[in-house]
């Protein structure tokens, strides 16, 4: 394994975003010829895995600090969070924490924390999330999130495919997997035309706050079958 040493100053750069420098550091490692961790440690900090995700009318950019005030804004939103994560961690008491832990997140690397946040922007500013959470690599395979606290299905549909893109073309996911609430009919709705497939319900796989369970309504989405691409199209169509 990498040496912590070298991990830990890899970590300032990616904090302090300079990027080239650190793979200048890692270049400069004198086993990195031979080394297959050190070059895969070198395509995790290439500049796409932060750059911006453009599309249309929308941009998708790595969740930071500067999302602090939307982030707190949308877990304070009992409504959202119903929806989009009941599971939810609560956030830091202080603003100062959450920046804290959200830059932390940003610099982190995919095969450390196993997921990549976006926050959802237009020319209003943030108004969504899209998260791909529980990656493995092995498996090629991930979970799918994505959450507006307004309905946006236009936006919506650019902010998947963007994503969902990206999961496929830069990450070789061939697997989305997703879990709905069963209330949440839009979501699921959303999904399926989208290509998502139910494939059963978890019964009573959740606790909630008041003791009583709830059920989940698992999907699946294969990234390597051709109806995917009309499937896309169709929600092209449709988003105008």
């Amino acid at each position: 394994m990498a040496a912590p040493a070298l991990r830990e100053e890899l970590r300032a750069l990616r904090q302090a975003r300079r990027l080239a420098a650190a793979r200048e550091l890692i270049r400069a490692q004198p086993q990195f010829a031979d080394s297959v961790e050190l070059q895969a440690l070198l395509h995790e900090h290439e500049d796409f895995w932060w750059q911006p995700l453009e599309g249309r009318r929308v941009v998708l950019e790595r969740r930071d600090a500067d999302d602090a005030s939307f982030v707190r804004a949308c877990w304070s939103d009992r409504q959202f969070m119903g929806n989009f994560n009941r599971s939810a961690r609560p956030l830091p008491e202080s603003d100062a924490a959450l920046r804290q832990v959200l830059e932390r997140e940003r610099a982190a690397l995919l095969s450390e924390l196993h997921a990549l946040h976006w926050t959802v922007r237009t020319e209003q500013g943030p108004v969504g999330f899209v998260s791909a959470t529980d990656h493995s690599a092995v498996h090629r395979r991930c979970e799918f999130l994505i959450g507006f606290p307004a309905l946006q299905r236009a936006i919506a549909v650019q902010a998947a495919q963007l994503a969902i893109g990206f999961l496929r073309d830069r990450m070789g996911v061939e697997r989305l997997t997703a879990h709905f609430y069963p209330e949440n009919i839009h979501a699921i709705r959303a999904a399926e035309k989208f290509g998502f497939v139910q494939e059963g319900v978890l019964k009573g796989f959740l606790r909630n706050a008041d003791g009583t369970r709830a059920d989940l309504v698992i999907a699946g989405l294969q990234l390597t079958q051709p109806y995917r691409a009309e499937s896309w199209r169709a929600a092209k169509q449709r988003a105008g």
